[in-house]
């Protein structure tokens, strides 16, 4: 009682300080502005002019950003904000895991599947988000007038009001955005036009709605703060007309934020109205509850009242109501209930602001004394629920919210911290293989180079070697040459015909010969070190090729279907061609062959003779110098020592030879009778007739011995010396040929093991790029998932701040 008096005091007086209570109200900066609701008077209650009312009623109604239902929409807008930035971080944190996912060692589907379900569970809070609202729920018994305090509040007469059960479902009343009102039942989204009250009862009568069927009713926000500011009023049926109060609760009080008990001052609270509100503290945590004495103008009516009879009256309405709340029900202490506890008049509240809007003062709207009272009695009342509603419904609605927000991100970073981890190990492995990987190709690349100089210094040597082994081994050949020509048993024939073709076999049994000896001498040896020298190669080249695929692939490419086997290129029959062989008889010792021989005696001496020769004419050769060229002397020297020889003088030999050169020269009879006779002469006719006799002899004998056996072996001598002469002029050509088929095979199978070590770099190449792109995406992920741990960070932070301001100070 002694709460009730001061507060109608400070009323009264103008006090508009702020309680104790008030100073909690609002966080940080959001004090309320208790104009709206308390009014400077500078005289009493009764003595209180109607134009100083009209003039605060004014000022009192205009509109305020500070009202304490602004915590509420502020706190709203804030906590949207918040989680439209935790769609876009759940939705971008999705799209990335979803990336990642095509990488089973970094997120499995698992992950994936766990980040796309925060994706469903933000958009569904954001939904509820969208629909929160401060919902305030009026209960009482039939005619307590429910209906008619939401109408004063709402300013206008909207819902059905009237004696008796008016009120036959529940009524729900919220703002909407158009400008027109219009109604819709429970399971319908038909829009019913609302004119007029008289039509609503109506249309509520004529369907015949169960009690706890809802209907909702939209009321243009412009026309009512409180509907703009999303409170939501529910009106109700009378507690005792159904009995299933359970149902009621859970359809449409459950989330309410404030419960107005709306009693009947004339009566007392019943037991149907106390069992309501047990039930309620039962399935609710301590609800918020505001008890209402209605109609309390009726005691203005009984004059036989005196004021402390009144006043004790009023004084057992608030005890008893205090013991409800904080006895029975144990929702608040004695000071938060005897707060809680109003005595107003609904219906002379509405007509005075009835005739508010149409311009006139509040009090033309009174009905009994003491209007001016009741009149801030229900101020209070409205000023102390919108404290109380925007708490409540910033703390129920919003701190859940903020939880689970937290919740998510504070879930999404934990995992995105652990797949940080899985990507910090997967990257530093990508890194060691990298490294290794660079140092092999480096290392590869430089034993390349030096097995390039060591084997080119290697084929080298080998084709010299070769060369050297294949010249002197044909040299041998050749001078064996005789023997195979010897091995030759063709039949001979002189005839011209059977010569060429006898030619023509000789000339490829010479090539087939040597070719074969050349082969059995050379062919092995060096196809085996041909052999040697390439695995040598293919072993060092092997060693360059980390890739065990890559081996098996160059050991492909590195061997040969068939042995190396050296072609020795002779060509006897175009190397013979020009063979041209001599078959006439030629005695022996004729004069011609003598001459020849001793000639050729002569030449093999010069030759010998020749470097001192040299000697001697390079030191004379420029001490004389004639100016007149000699004749040159032909007359024929006599070569002998000048001694005698068989009593024969060296002059008479000069004679002897001068008429032997005449005689051959002339090739004539009379040369050989002159020589003839001169030898008669000289040495005697029997010595003459003896050595004629001896020299006719053999020459018969030569003569008769000159048969085709003699024929083929001087032919065969002829062709061994025109042969021998041509082959040594292309040993060093086939010896180079040679050297070049082995340099040619070794370089051949050498530029396959380098291709072979040049495809093996150039994929490791591609190994190489493909893991730097590898690192890129993976420190491009690193950097992207710090991006969102932060971003995670970042909300929460947000978070944190939104409790302390409108969650922490409740």
């Amino acid at each position: 009682m002694a709460a009730y008096l001061n507060r109608t005091i400070s009323l009264v007086t103008g006090q508009t300080g702020p309680s104790a209570n008030d100073k909690n109200s609002t966080p940080g900066n959001d004090t309320v502005d208790d104009s709206r609701h308390n009014i400077s008077l500078q005289t009493s209650a009764s003595s209180t002019s109607a134009n100083m009312t009209g003039i605060t009623d004014n000022r009192m109604y205009q509109p305020n950003d500070k009202s304490p239902l602004q915590i509420f929409v502020r706190a709203k807008k804030k906590i949207n904000d918040i989680y439209g930035e935790i769609e876009e971080y759940v939705l971008e944190t999705t799209t990335f895991i979803t990336a990642l996912h095509a990488d089973a060692e970094i997120v499995d589907k698992a992950e994936r599947e766990l980040f796309e379900s925060y994706v469903h569970k933000v958009a569904a809070i954001r939904e509820v988000l969208q629909r929160d609202h401060m919902k305030v729920a009026f209960f009482g018994r039939t005619s307590n007038g429910k209906s008619s305090v939401i109408n004063a509040m709402l300013r206008e007469k909207i819902l059905p009001s009237g004696i008796g059960h008016t009120t036959n479902c529940f009524c729900q009343v919220e703002g909407s955005d158009g400008g027109e009102a219009y109604l819709m039942k429970e399971g319908s989204d038909e829009k019913l036009n609302v004119v007029n009250i008289k039509q609503l009862a109506n249309a509520l009568c004529q369907e015949k709605l169960s009690e706890s069927s809802l209907v909702r009713i939209f009321w243009p926000r412009e026309r009512c703060s409180l509907l703009r500011d999303d409170v939501v009023f529910v009106d109700s049926p009378g507690v005792d007309v159904s009995a299933n109060l359970d149902d009621w609760i859970d359809n449409h009080c459950i989330n309410a934020d404030v419960f107005v008990l709306v009693l009947n001052a004339e009566s007392t609270m019943t037991r149907a109205e106390k069992q309501f509100f047990h039930t309620v503290s039962q399935k609710l945590s301590k609800p918020n509850i505001f008890i209402l004495n209605n109609r309390w103008d009726a005691s203005a009516n009984e004059p036989e009242f005196q004021e402390s009879e009144l006043a004790k009256v009023k004084s057992q309405h608030t005890e008893r109501c205090i013991d409800f709340l904080t006895k029975e029900l144990k929702v608040s202490n004695e000071k938060e209930a005897a707060e809680r506890v109003f005595f107003v008049s609904a219906r002379e509240t509405l007509q005075a602001r009835i005739e508010e809007a149409k311009g006139n003062p509040p009090h033309m709207g009174a009905i009994a004394e003491g209007f001016q009272i009741r009149y801030f009695e229900f101020q209070d009342f409205e000023r102390k629920f919108e404290e109380c509603i925007s708490q409540s419904a910033v703390k129920t609605k919003f701190q859940q919210h903020s939880s689970r927000g937290k919740s998510v991100s504070g879930d999404m970073r934990s995992m995105l911290d652990n797949i940080f981890e899985r990507i910090t190990i997967f990257r530093d492995l990508k890194q060691d293989q990298k490294n290794l990987l660079t140092e092999r190709i480096q290392g590869t690349e430089t034993q390349m180079m030096q097995v390039t100089r060591e084997m080119k210094m290697k084929i080298h040597n080998m084709v010299e070697e070769v060369e050297e082994k294949v010249s002197k081994a044909l040299n041998e050949e050749i001078w064996r040459l005789g023997v195979l020509i010897d091995e030759f048993n063709m039949p001979f024939h002189p005839e011209r015909l059977v010569l060429n073709i006898y030619k023509k076999e000789l000339n490829a049994h010479v090539e087939s010969g040597l070719g074969s000896n050349l082969r059995a001498r050379l062919s092995m040896a060096l196809a085996m070190n041909v052999e040697a020298a390439q695995t040598e190669m293919t072993e060092r080249m092997h060693a360059l090729v980390p890739n065990e695929k890559l081996l098996t692939n160059s050991a492909k490419l590195a061997v040969r279907t068939q042995p190396f086997e050296m072609l020795y290129s002779l060509n006897c029959q175009n190397l013979c061609a020009d063979f041209q062989e001599d078959l006439d008889f030629k005695f022996s010792w004729g004069i011609t062959a003598m001459i020849q021989r001793f000639t050729g005696k002569v030449r093999e001496r010069s030759k010998k003779q020749t470097p001192a020769l040299l000697n001697r004419q390079s030191s004379i050769g420029h001490s004389v110098v004639t100016p007149v060229s000699t004749p040159v002397e032909t007359t024929p020297v006599c070569l002998l020592p000048g001694t005698v020889v068989g009593g024969i003088t060296p002059e008479q030999l000069s004679v002897i030879s001068r008429f032997a050169l005449s005689s051959i020269g002339s090739q004539g009879t009379v040369g050989g009778l002159v020589v003839a006779g001169i030898m008669l002469k000289t040495i005697g006719w029997r010595v003459l007739v003896g050595i004629g006799a001896l020299y006719g002899c053999i020459y018969l004998y030569e003569r008769l011995s000159w048969t085709n056996s003699a024929k083929e072996r001087a032919f065969k001598s002829q062709y061994v010396r025109h042969a021998t002469k041509k082959l040594k002029m292309i040993v060093d050509l086939t010896s180079a040929n040679c050297s070049h088929q082995v340099q040619q095979e070794l370089s051949s199978t050498f530029a396959r093991l380098c291709r072979t070590v040049d495809t093996a770099t150039t994929d490791m190449n591609e190994e190489l790029k493909t893991l730097e792109a590898q690192l890129n995406v993976l420190e491009s992920n690193q950097k992207q998932l710090k991006l969102l741990r932060n971003k995670a960070n970042y909300i929460q932070n947000e978070l944190d701040i939104f409790e302390h301001n409108y969650i922490a100070p409740q």
